[in-house]
């Protein structure tokens, strides 16, 4: 009768704790007594790995962590075979703060693609001009003459334009 009670109440709890591990996008790519291995997207990162192992090395239920940033997967080897489900949903819960709070020490990956096609612009602009000129250049140009150009139409944004200009033109160091 308490098994049955215990199957029922687990049965139950079930789809709660998937429903919640579909919204993290976590997803256990593999289970058995003792070992599970966890995947999200969210953990592709080696900070992010490293940041996890870290955290679950520390708990007593843990024997072995090993995360993975390239493929977003989190092994744990636990001290015991089997977990509750409130155990399990911990240690999911766990993973997802713990990435999470990893996330303002990553770079991001907009502005590392933005740069890099800055980067690419820049080398472009370059390559044609043999040296003679950057991206940075052409854009305090174009700075310069949309300046002077608009400014009887609208002298507050011509000026800034203009300031935008001198500031790139005036500033010391040198992107190369």
């Amino acid at each position: 009768m308490i098994q049955t009670l215990v199957g029922l109440g687990v049965s139950m709890a079930a789809p709660n704790l998937m429903k919640r591990l579909k919204d993290q996008k976590v997803q256990v790519l593999h289970a058995m007594p003792g070992r599970v291995r966890l995947q999200s997207n969210h953990w592709k990162e080696d900070k992010i790995a490293a940041a996890l192992e870290e955290c679950f090395s520390q708990l007593p239920i843990i024997n072995n962590v090993q995360a993975s940033g390239i493929t977003g997967s989190l092994l744990l080897e636990f001290t015991t075979p089997h977990l509750t489900s409130e155990q399990f949903d911990e240690i999911v819960q766990l993973a997802v703060r713990t990435s999470i709070d990893t996330y303002p020490h990553i770079k991001s990956k907009m502005k590392t693609s933005m740069k890099q096609g800055v980067d690419s612009l820049d080398d472009f602009v370059k390559k044609q001009t043999s040296g003679k000129v950057d991206a940075e250049t052409l854009l305090a140009l174009w700075l310069l003459f949309k300046g002077t150009t608009g400014f009887s139409a609208n002298p507050a944004f011509a000026s800034s334009l203009l300031y935008w200009a001198y500031t790139l033109i005036s500033r010391d160091g040198d992107r190369s």
